[in-house]
């Protein structure tokens, strides 16, 4: 069984703070990243991750981190920087 990363708040603040819905994010992370994607997200996948009731995969993960500009390490809970200090100056 795989651990449980709990960034279902972060997906949701960071989601929100976009001010898109559920389905935008869904629709435009599967055109972004589909050759990255083992699967195409669904609104049902990332509304179970927002909940806390699942965790996206490690691939997931990465792709959300690419597609909302911060760290694996924030979008996990693991700091609050969203951007470690080596990156932001590339």
């Amino acid at each position: 069984m795989a651990a449980k990363v709990c960034c279902g708040n972060t997906i949701k603040m960071l989601r929100n703070e976009r001010d898109i819905s559920l389905e935008m994010m869904v629709w435009d992370i599967n055109n972004k990243f589909a050759d990255e994607l083992d699967k195409p997200l669904n609104k049902s996948m990332v509304s179970r991750w927002e909940n806390n009731v699942n965790d996206p995969s490690l691939r997931q993960a990465i792709i959300l981190t690419k597609y909302f500009n911060v760290s694996l390490d924030y979008l996990i809970g693991l700091t609050d920087k969203r951007t470690p200090a080596h990156l932001k100056n590339k």
